[in-house]
C-alpha cells in the first residue's frame, strides 16, 4: 500500500478512536462501582487486549515526546485527573484511540504522518477530548457491548471487511451519533490547544493534508466507515470555528515549512553568520545584526506566504538589494562581495536566485506530499 493511501486511513482516525471499546471487557462487578471507577477499569481491561495485539513502544525518545505533548494536553481537559497515559505501538496505519479513562494509544504510521509537535499535539487533543467527555462510556451504552469488540479490530486495523462482516452498526444509529462525536472533539481540541504552547491550527493543518492523502488514496472510503463525518467537511467546520474564534490562520508552524536557520561559522579566519532556508544556505555575511533582521522579516512573509516571483533583485543608490513583496530583505555594497570577485549586481541576483529556488522548491514539495 502506498504512504497516501495508508495516509487517507487517518483521523478519522479519531472516530474510531471512540470506539475504543473492547468495552465488552466490562465485568457485571463493574457496572456497580461508580461511574468514574468504572470507565477506568473498563479502559484499563481494553488497554491490556491492546496491548496484547500491538507491540508497544519503548524507545525513550519516542516515549518523552508523546508523554511531553499528551501532559500538557492533558492538564487543561475537561477531567485533568484522569489517569491518562500515552503509548505507542507499531503499526504501519496512521490511526489513534483513546479508551474510557484516558487510555491513549497511537501508532508509529501516524508519528511519521504529523509535520511537528503541533500536529501531533492536535492528534492527542483530540483522543484526549474523546476520553474527557466520556465518549467511548456513551458509545457503549448506545451500542452492542460484544460488537465493540470487532469494531475495535476492524477501526484500529482498517478492517472494512471485518467491520462489515461482523454488522457492527446499522446506518441510523452509529452515522449520525459519531458525527456529533467528532465534531466535539475536534472543536474541544482547539479549545484544549489554545490554552497550551501549541497552535490550535494544527487542528486545521492535519485534516488539510488527509484530504489531500484521500485524494491521492486509489481506494474509496469503505462502507462501514462511510458514516463517520468526511475529512473535508471536518476542515471546513474547524476552519470556521478557527475563524470565529479570531485565531490567525497560519499555517507555516503547524505544517513545517519554509523553515529560517541562523548559524554561526568560521571561514578561514573570519567569523560569519549564516542564513539557511530547510537547511538550504541563502546567504553569509560577518554582520549578525543583517542576518538576524533579514530573518525576521522572511519570517514574517512566510507565515503570509511569500511566492517566488515576488522576490528579486535591484539597484537603490549606493548598491544592489534583494527585495521581497516591496520590502528590502538585503542591501549590499561593494565591501559585501566575496574575496573571490564578481559585483554588487552579481551578489544580489545570486541571493535573489537562491531565495527564489528555496521558496519554490517547498512549495512544490508542499503540493506533492501534502
Amino acid at each position: 500500500m502506498t504512504r497516501p493511501a495508508r495516509a487517507a486511513s487517518v483521523l478519522r482516525l479519531t472516530s474510531g478512536i471512540l470506539a475504543v471499546l473492547l468495552l465488552a471487557a466490562a465485568a457485571p462487578s463493574a457496572l456497580a462501582a461508580p461511574a468514574e471507577d468504572q470507565e477506568i477499569r473498563i479502559g484499563r481491561q481494553a488497554a491490556t487486549q491492546i496491548e496484547a495485539r500491538f507491540k508497544v513502544v519503548k524507545d525513550a525518545e519516542v516515549t518523552a515526546r508523546v508523554n511531553h505533548i499528551g501532559a500538557a494536553v492533558s492538564v487543561v481537559s475537561d477531567r485533568p485527573r484522569l489517569p491518562y497515559s500515552f503509548k505507542v505501538v507499531e503499526f504501519d496505519q496512521v490511526n489513534a484511540v483513546a479508551l474510557p479513562g484516558g487510555f491513549i494509544y497511537l501508532t508509529t504510521g501516524l508519528l511519521k504522518f504529523v509535520r511537528s509537535d503541533h500536529e501531533l499535539a492536535a492528534v492527542i487533543a483530540h483522543e484526549v477530548a474523546h476520553a474527557a467527555r466520556a465518549h467511548g462510556m456513551e458509545m457503549m451504552r448506545r451500542a452492542n457491548q460484544a460488537a465493540f469488540v470487532t469494531l475495535l479490530v476492524a477501526i484500529f486495523a482498517r478492517d472494512a471487511n471485518l467491520a462489515q462482516g461482523a454488522q457492527i452498526f446499522s446506518t441510523g444509529l452509529l452515522a449520525g451519533y459519531a458525527r456529533d462525536l467528532e465534531r466535539d472533539a475536534d472543536l474541544a481540541s482547539i479549545t484544549y490547544l489554545s490554552k497550551t504552547a501549541y497552535s490550535p491550527v494544527a487542528v486545521l493543518t492535519v485534516l488539510e493534508r488527509l484530504v489531500r492523502a484521500e485524494q491521492l488514496s486509489p481506494r474509496p472510503d469503505p462502507g462501514a466507515f462511510a458514516e463517520h463525518p468526511r475529512t473535508a467537511e471536518r476542515a471546513q467546520y474547524v476552519e470556521a470555528e478557527l475563524r470565529a474564534r479570531r485565531i490567525p490562520l497560519v499555517r507555516r508552524v503547524t505544517a513545517n515549512y519554509l523553515a529560517l536557520t541562523v548559524r554561526e561559522l568560521v571561514e578561514g579566519d573570519v567569523a560569519l553568520i549564516e542564513l539557511l532556508i530547510n537547511n538550504r544556505p541563502i546567504v553569509r555575511l560577518p554582520d549578525a545584526a543583517r542576518i538576524r533582521e533579514a530573518a525576521d522579516l522572511l519570517d514574517r512573509l512566510f507565515d503570509a506566504d511569500l511566492e517566488p516571483f515576488e522576490v528579486s533583485a535591484a539597484e537603490y543608490p549606493g548598491g544592489w538589494g534583494v527585495f521581497a513583496r516591496g520590502w528590502a530583505v538585503f542591501r549590499f555594497t561593494p565591501r559585501d562581495v566575496p574575496p573571490e570577485g564578481g559585483s554588487v549586481r552579481d551578489l544580489a541576483v545570486t541571493i535573489a536566485f537562491r531565495l527564489r529556488a528555496a521558496v519554490d522548491e517547498d512549495i512544490r514539495r508542499r503540493r506533492l506530499q501534502g
